[in-house]
This record gives structure tokens, sequence and C-alpha cells, in this order.
């Protein structure tokens, strides 16, 4: 669902159960691509703008590094999440965040403060 007004999210992930839920939860404030296969993720990064990537920990760490390395050279305001454990040797910058796990009222609200959205009381979680 493509909205107005609505800052653009990327969510590249091998998990579709993880990735449908997430797209639920991160509706209520984005607008959000959801992908599978990374050559999909670096044709998407090339040719649009999204405020935020978020890398599931279902990647392969090789994978993350290919999709951050692409998204510092073409779009350098775009802000990463990685979700998993080990995700610190991806040397992310200081608007970038890792974490092993968030929950689902945690996802929204950490994506939302990370490109700036205040959520009204209906959004909260």
């Amino acid at each position: 669902m493509k909205s107005a007004g609505r800052p653009a999210i990327l969510c590249l992930g091998y998990d579709a159960v993880l990735n449908r839920t997430r797209r639920l939860i991160l509706e209520q404030c984005f607008d959000v691509t959801v992908v599978e296969a990374l050559p999909e993720a670096v044709a998407l990064v090339t040719e649009r703008r999204f405020a935020l990537v978020l890398l599931c920990y279902s990647l392969r760490e090789d994978d993350c590094r290919t999709v951050v390395e692409l998204i510092r050279s073409v779009s350098p305001e775009t802000k990463i999440l990685a979700l998993a454990e080990g995700r610190e040797r991806l040397e992310l910058r200081a608007q970038d965040e890792v974490y092993l796990f968030l929950g689902p009222a945690e996802l929204l609200t950490k994506a939302a403060s990370m490109v700036g959205i205040r959520l009204e009381p209906t959004q909260q979680p």
C-alpha cells in the first residue's frame, strides 16, 4: 500500500512469514516495500530512495554488507536498522542501529524514531 507523504522503508529478509509480519506492523507509518531476494533489493536501492532499510537476521552477513555498502554509495542519508546478532561487524554509522530482537511495538517505535516520525496516540503500540 503506497501512501503519499509516508516515508519509504525497504525490508529485506529471506523469511516470508517475518516479512509479512513486519509489513503489517510497519504499514501503520511507512510506505513499505518487502523483498526476499538480494538482486531485487540491490535494484530497488539503486532506483529509489528509502528513509530506512531494515535488514532481517535471516540474511547472510555478506548480503547485509553488500546492501550496506550500496546504500552508503548511492543514498548515504538512508538509515539502516539491522536486526541480528553479530551485525555490529557491519561497521554501521552513528545514525544506524543494530538490535538482536525487537518485538512488534519496539520495531514500530524504533523505525519511527529513526526517521523522525512522532507516533500519534492511535499508532502507539
